[in-house]
């Protein structure tokens, strides 16, 4: 059937469907024709949603990535004229410098969430970069096991046998896969509203989007921190803020 199917697409001149060139373009559609001046990238890869991004006309594009990725970037980012972007070597989660930085208008992060094991605590951090009435998208690797992938869950993976590795392309460095549900319900627990989930990875293929999730959601225009414990007369603790 899989030979037919491969085939038929090259009969008729079919052309591969780039998940994220079509997540991109939900984006567009999801800031209906508001240009997002400030821009941040968390783990651009190898550039091409990079040059995506540049075509809203940022004004500012701060790109973020591990030290280790840096050389490999800077292949890719010498072949792009754009004087508005700044490059940031460093781990997100756990860098100083990212305190400092001005809020965004839009972040983009995808395949980097699962790669975290603090996750609520990511997508918090990522809900504080975001101006009031900025956009998220957020798209990551999702529960594996058949039966947990409509839950409400993470599924913890650790320590990874040999046999799971191979299976479920995961290594030491990912361990903790959620479900899309889970991470609509961080997003919604943060504060983000107008949560969508995206459809790009089934206009590629139905494994595909079985084994990852993409949502967008926007940041209110007046944000209210989501709390914990909040009983009567105690202000409760902010979600995700955990120091």
């Amino acid at each position: 059937m899989r030979q037919l199917k491969s085939l038929v697409k090259r009969v008729i001149g079919w052309t591969p469907v780039d998940y994220r060139a079509a997540l991109f373009e939900e984006l567009r559609a999801y800031l209906n024709g508001v240009r997002p001046a400030r821009i941040l990238e968390i783990g651009p890869k190898d550039g091409h949603d990079t040059r995506r991004l540049l075509q809203l006309k940022p004004d500012m594009l701060t790109l973020i990535d591990l030290p280790r990725m840096k050389e490999v970037n800077e292949k890719w980012l010498r072949e792009i004229d754009a004087s508005c972007i700044q490059y940031i070597s460093d781990n997100f989660m756990y860098s100083e410098l990212v305190e400092t930085l001005e809020p965004y208008d839009c972040i983009w992060c995808t395949g980097v969430l699962y790669h975290n094991p603090e996750q609520l605590r990511m997508v918090k951090k990522l809900y504080d970069l975001l101006k009031p009435g900025g956009v998220l998208v957020l798209e990551s690797a999702t529960a594996r096991t058949p039966r947990l992938r409509k839950s409400n869950c993470v599924e913890i993976i650790y320590p990874p046998s040999e046999e799971m590795k191979k299976k479920y392309h995961v290594s030491m460095n990912i361990t903790h896969l959620p479900s899309a549900r889970a991470m609509a319900s961080w997003m919604g627990m943060v504060g983000f509203q107008n949560i969508v989930l995206s459809s790009c990875h089934r206009k590629v293929s139905r494994a595909l989007a079985r084994a990852r999730a993409a949502l967008l959601g926007a940041k209110p225009l007046q944000p209210v921190a989501g709390t914990y414990y909040n009983f009567a007369g105690d202000k409760g603790f902010i979600v995700g803020k955990a120091r």
